[in-house]
């Protein structure tokens, strides 16, 4: 019987898959403004999806102990990983944008850059540090990066996706995962804290 796909081999899969698609895309319509909003919206879909995931990945395994959250909490790192890859396609793509559609930028507030450019910073940050080496050299330090930088990722997404959740379907079940996993998580340690206040 086949191994479900998990570890690096999912990392390698998923961001290999997202570079083909923008490869294509560039092949298709060209290095122009066209392709690179193709490549920016399918990215960013992905990336919020995988980040759903591996925010929601230890709480769904606290609060329902299936074989897809046993994999799902296995494969967090590699999860997370590729969303940073998507990401990486996603922020190439946002410069190629601005260099071939300066206008792109000048109608983008200054407060967005900062705190879209901050979540690309923890987002790289996060995936520099999932190693056990960093955890063990970082120690109370890797804790406190990884919760501040994912409730910050967190925090831009919904921003972003949810007040257009009911702009079609993919948008509504991309606000539908970023809603459970902030669910998830609230549940999973309101369940920790139970038994502590009993």
């Amino acid at each position: 019987m086949a191994q479900p796909l998990g570890g690096w081999r999912l990392t390698a899969v998923v961001v290999g898959a997202l570079a083909a698609m923008s490869v294509v895309a560039l092949a298709t319509f060209g290095v122009g403004e066209e392709s690179f909003r193709f490549i920016i919206r399918w990215t960013g879909r992905a990336s919020t999806a995988l980040f759903a995931l591996a925010f929601g990945a230890s709480s769904a395994f606290a609060l329902w102990r299936t074989g897809a959250t046993t994999w799902l909490r296995r494969n967090r790192r590699y999860v997370g990983v590729s969303f940073a890859g998507s990401q990486t396609i996603h922020l190439v793509a946002l410069v190629g944008l601005a260099i071939v559609a300066p206008g792109f930028v000048e109608g983008v507030e200054a407060s967005t850059l900062v705190v879209g450019g901050m979540a690309f910073v923890f987002t790289f940050l996060l995936a520099a540090t999932s190693s056990d080496a960093a955890v063990r050299a970082l120690g109370r330090r890797w804790h406190t990066l990884h919760r501040v930088g994912s409730w910050w990722i967190f925090a831009v997404f919904a921003i972003t996706v949810l007040p257009v959740a009911t702009h079609g379907p993919v948008r509504a079940v991309l606000a539908l995962l970023l809603v459970a996993a902030f669910v998830g998580r609230i549940a999973a340690r309101r369940r920790v804290r139970a038994p502590l206040a009993a």
